[in-house]
């Protein structure tokens, strides 16, 4: 009898270890941003994430880790040059269900002065070129893992 406890003991734990490590990778992307709002001094820029979970458990998200740049004037097409507009952590958890996509969106505060080089071609055009990277810690059953995300893209600015 002791024998067979010990054998579903061993079945149980192997079980248990092969549905942690089943567990697939969301995947992360940047949709895109939007403008929230613009004061005197600054604004908010809305990221927009797109979040798919393959799997049949939800997980929970948190520790969003971004940078977002801004195309200055210089280089070319082939060689854009980058200025950092605003760094930082989104710490509100976010929780995705099984086998659900969604888009969460974060917003990035910035002030105007930071945009630096970038904001004569801004005012210019109406056009904000960006270019957005991070990561995000997800945890799901009993494990922790790091996702990165990056997308390049523009939004156009109303006049």
């Amino acid at each position: 009898m002791m024998k067979r406890t010990s054998l579903l003991a061993v079945l149980a734990l192997v079980t248990l270890a092969s549905a942690c490590t089943g567990f697939k990778k969301p995947t992360i992307e940047l949709e895109g941003i939007s403008l929230g709002s613009v004061g005197l001094s600054g604004g908010t820029l809305l990221v927009n994430l797109r979040v798919e979970n393959p799997n049949a458990i939800g997980f929970r998200a948190d520790d969003l880790r971004y940078e977002l740049f801004l195309r200055s004037a210089g280089g070319d097409a082939s060689n854009p040059q980058w200025e950092r507009l605003a760094e930082g952590t989104y710490d509100e958890e976010i929780r995705i269900g099984a086998r659900e996509t969604r888009t969460v969106q974060v917003p990035v505060e910035f002030r105007l002065s930071q945009l630096g080089p970038a904001a004569a071609s801004v005012m210019r055009s109406g056009r904000l070129d960006y270019r957005a990277t991070g990561t995000v810690r997800v945890r799901a059953a009993g494990s922790s893992r790091t996702v990165p995300f990056s997308k390049t893209g523009n939004v156009m600015l109303g006049r």
